[in-house]
């Protein structure tokens, strides 16, 4: 079976996840693997790491709760994407509306005949059924925030969300949690998450970075944020910190959080939106350093800012502590308040580490790297499973 599989996977060096590699030719005739996401209507890391899975299985079929084409990536386009009965509902930013009915949406797939299933699930797509026979390895973002809580939905909206349902749906989600012969976390924390959540053991494969798209440079004047304005990623803060010492600050993005964070922003603050991949880069490499003031699971944008040589102000929380390292890569605070963010800035202009060696620590969140390691989980899975990898 796996044998098979290794054959799919693009050599080193390809070119990215929107230019998949041919498959080999018995790949797509035999289904020998399926990727199962929540939903694809967002531009986001965990749509990235579904991309990079489709590089390495170029043939395999793609199943989602709904599609939104303008919505999302324009990479899935090439891919073979087959959703529910959700898809049929004038729904795309009004997607979480439908959270009680994302169970009958997977269970509407049946049961997926492939020999590997491989899941990106940051909430339902964990709970697809699958063959006895099948090896079925869960990408774990995080276990649903909209059933267990975290920074980025409080208490008081998820019981308005969910209401009485929301016993039904855990007992739900822990009983497809415990089907899936291994999950996989995208850092420490969601490796911490899902032993407390469900009882699971999980390897940790960091999520892929594009750090090739970026080039090295010398630091500019300006600070950065790249991020979805939502309350939890305290951009305040940051806004706070660039307005009160007169420092200049790009915000790329967009989110509901925009109009609060204009209304209190000083003239040396400019807001963008949301650029383009070029755009964004470019910001990147002309930077003084990126801020990244939330506390994110894994955080991207502060590996993009390493691979373009630039040091990243973090809080002192999350995957920061797992991606940068004090005085070499990053600055970190750990009040969130303007005195503290100004401080680690001044530490971070001192980094004496050359926007070289500051790329070089990035490599190893590279697609690449991605790829190897989640072959090596899956193979490591199936052998537990005493499946004749070369079989097929």
């Amino acid at each position: 079976m796996l044998a098979r599989v290794r054959r799919a996977i693009p050599p080193r060096g390809h070119a990215g996840p929107t230019n998949p590699a041919p498959a080999a030719p018995d790949d797509a005739a035999n289904g020998s693997v399926a990727l199962v996401h929540d939903y694809l209507n967002q531009y986001g890391g965990a749509e990235r790491v579904v991309l990079e899975l489709a590089a390495i299985w170029p043939s395999a079929s793609l199943y989602t709760a709904l599609y939104r084409p303008e919505s999302t990536f324009e990479g899935f386009r090439d891919l073979e994407i087959r959703t529910s009965f959700l898809d049929r509902l004038p729904v795309d930013r009004g997607f979480r509306n439908l959270l009680p009915l994302y169970p009958a949406a997977f269970r509407s797939f049946g049961t997926l005949d492939a020999d590997v299933v491989v899941s990106s699930s940051s909430a339902w797509s964990h709970a697809v059924r699958t063959r006895p026979q099948s090896l079925h390895v869960v990408y774990c973002h995080t276990p649903a925030r909209w059933l267990y809580g975290g920074a980025h939905i409080d208490a008081a909206v998820r019981h308005r969300m969910l209401g009485a349902v929301r016993p039904l749906l855990r007992r739900h989600d822990a009983a497809a949690a415990r089907r899936p012969d291994a999950y996989v976390a995208n850092s420490r924390v969601v490796r911490d998450r899902i032993a407390r959540t469900y009882g699971r053991e999980a390897e940790i494969v960091h999520p892929p970075v594009d750090v090739e798209r970026f080039r090295p440079t010398p630091r500019g004047e300006r600070l950065l944020v790249v991020a979805r304005l939502l309350s939890y990623r305290r951009i305040d803060v940051i806004v706070d910190a660039a307005t009160r010492a007169g420092l200049g600050l790009d915000i790329v993005g967009d989110g509901p959080e925009l109009a609060s964070l204009r209304a209190r922003a000083g003239r040396t603050v400019e807001f963008h939106g949301r650029l383009s991949d070029a755009d964004t880069t470019a910001l990147f490499e002309g930077c003084r350093a990126l801020c990244a003031p939330g506390l994110e699971d894994f955080g991207i944008a502060a590996v993009e800012a390493n691979a373009a040589g630039k040091p990243v102000v973090a809080f002192a929380g999350g995957g920061a502590l797992e991606t940068l390292q004090e005085g070499v890569s990053g600055a970190f605070f750990s009040r969130h308040e303007p005195d503290a963010v100004l401080d680690a800035i001044a530490r971070s202009d001192q980094i004496d580490a050359s926007p070289e060696a500051i790329a070089r620590l990035a490599l190893r969140f590279s697609p690449d790297r991605f790829r190897t390691r989640m072959l090596e989980v899956v193979e490591r899975a199936a052998a537990r499973r005493g499946m004749d990898v070369g079989a097929c």
